[in-house]
């Protein structure tokens, strides 16, 4: 019996004062990594066609300020691909607390790998944080290096300087992150990407996580360290205006 090997890639967007953040730069993604998985990319699958799909979808007349749109695209092998649109309202967290997620550990440099895929990390990381009431995992590579959380990228703020783990540690690039160094730079605001520590995030005067499942989320403790959310304002200033 032939069984068919299913091919799939995920981009999450968020919808946002009613359009999509950041639309041709996740188009572009997805298409990026529907090629590395040399899945076929139709005629029709044009960014005004992606964009239609998502409205009929979520039905901006009736959704809600703030949804994240998930675009599934499968192909078993045969054909063209088939595209799924999932929508969800994020929730809202008053009061951050952010935990390490050590069970599984990522292999520095393996996120390049075109078939690397955080889904199912994310997933045991996100019920790790529900069964201990924490509201944000950071997950950690084999070296014990902080790489990124399960909702998203995050940044520490340390003596004027916005500190972010740097791509080696085996973290998968993504549209808000990117975003976020070119916009903070522009801004005049200092960003510096290296290996990050424990010790560094104990040491950090602020942290805040960005992804389209969060926004821009300032974060509040960790353990017992407390994070000082003013010192995030600069950069929250900087982010309204990228994400304008």
């Amino acid at each position: 019996m032939n069984e068919k090997i299913v091919l799939s890639t995920t981009e999450s967007i968020r919808w946002e004062k009613n359009r999509l953040l950041f639309f041709e730069d996740h188009y572009r993604s997805l298409l990026a990594k529907m090629r590395m998985k040399r899945m076929p990319i139709g005629m029709q699958f044009t960014p005004e066609w992606l964009i239609a799909q998502i409205t009929d979808r979520i039905n901006p007349s009736e959704t809600l300020d703030t949804s994240v749109i998930d675009v599934v695209v499968q192909w078993s092998g045969q054909g063209d691909v088939s595209v799924q649109i999932f929508s969800e309202v994020p929730r809202l967290l008053k009061q951050t607390v952010i935990d390490l997620y050590r069970d599984y550990y990522i292999t520095p440099g393996l996120a390049q790998f075109p078939m690397t895929d955080f889904t199912a990390l994310n997933y045991l990381a996100s019920v790790y944080g529900l069964e201990n009431e924490y509201d944000v995992c950071l997950l950690m590579n084999t070296q014990k290096e902080l790489v990124q959380t399960h909702l998203g990228s995050f940044f520490c703020v340390m003596d004027q300087e916005i500190v972010t783990p740097e791509l080696n540690s085996g973290l998968l690039i993504n549209v808000w992150r990117t975003q976020a160094i070119k916009g903070f730079n522009e801004a005049g605001l200092k960003v510096v990407e290296k290996p990050m520590s424990l010790f560094d995030l104990q040491k950090a005067d602020g942290v805040f996580v960005l992804g389209p499942q969060t926004g821009f989320l300032a974060v509040d403790q960790f353990r017992k360290t407390a994070f000082d959310r003013s010192s995030c304002q600069h950069a929250l200033d900087s982010w309204d205006k990228i994400s304008a």
